[in-house]
């Protein structure tokens, strides 16, 4: 194996360490401007850094838009979505990788099917069914919907996972033993797929979180409203401009908790992604 030289060592941390920065750019023009003082906001060219810190912007936005109760709707949105996907992935994903049926491929097929087509176009006709179940303005509805988007992509990462790290050999042997088909998935193949499984609820509770389009559509009521239509509505009503650094206040406490969890549970992702990628 040829050995990298320092020459390449340099070029291979300048090439990553210009795409960290480039990345984390806008996270952190969304900081500083949330604390800057308001004469800086606008000024041109702009302040890279606040001559001080002012964090009034933060308790000031929790008075002038309800954002308690979209940050609960958004957690209730997400937790909720997150429960259901993986409830229902680990049963349709290891039935998928363990059992040979009549209409398995091609449930495989439809299901890969359904992640082909924009989701966009089947936004009328779904919004005319929900109003139909008048499940428009309600906590089920929404959650529905966002399982409904996401449940096929999490099937086929865990449908994958469970083949590619969980030998058959081990199943074959407890069920020598006398164990059940049930037992064999709650007490054997899911505490061994729990990378697997973090991963799938990552990508979920993130789906949720992060969704705005169906949101705006479905729920008109504030109430109802989870953080990414309520913000969007906060600029509506007062404009990006004069209330830039409240806009940016909002935005970093909506970003806040996805940077926390996958912070906590990124070697989760990592793994579960990585080894549900190793085979199909």
């Amino acid at each position: 194996m040829k050995k990298t030289s320092k020459s390449e060592y340099v070029v291979h941390y300048i090439i990553l360490n210009s795409i960290a920065i480039f990345a984390l750019f806008p996270f952190y023009w969304m900081f500083v401007t949330s604390v800057k003082p308001a004469e800086q906001i606008l000024q041109t060219p702009p302040a890279w850094w606040p001559s001080y810190f002012e964090f009034k912007n933060y308790t000031e936005v929790f008075q002038i838009m309800p954002l308690f109760e979209y940050l609960k709707n958004s957690i209730v949105y997400s937790l909720t979505t997150t429960i259901i996907c993986v409830l229902l992935a680990c049963f349709a994903g290891y039935s998928l990788s363990r059992f040979r049926f009549k209409i398995r491929n091609a449930s495989i097929v439809l299901i890969l099917s359904s992640q082909l087509i924009p989701w966009v176009m089947s936004i009328i006709p779904f919004y005319f069914i929900m109003q139909s179940l008048k499940l428009n303005n309600s906590t089920i509805g929404i959650t529905l919907a966002y399982s409904i988007w996401a449940i096929p992509f999490c099937t086929l990462m865990l449908k994958n996972y469970f083949t590619s790290t969980l030998p058959v050999e081990i199943e074959e042997s407890a069920m020598i033993d006398g164990c059940s088909r049930m037992r064999i998935l709650f007490v054997i193949a899911l505490p061994i797929s729990i990378p697997g499984i973090v991963a799938t609820a990552i990508f979920s509770f993130i789906l949720a979180w992060n969704e705005y389009m169906w949101a705006s559509i479905v729920l008109s009521e504030t109430k109802y409203k989870p953080l990414s239509v309520g913000i969007h509505d906060f600029i509506g009503q007062f404009g990006v401009t004069p209330s830039v650094s409240l806009f940016m206040a909002a935005s970093v406490i909506t970003t806040l908790p996805i940077l926390l969890i996958f912070g906590f549970l990124q070697k989760y992702l990592i793994s579960g992604m990585s080894d549900g990628a190793i085979k199909g």
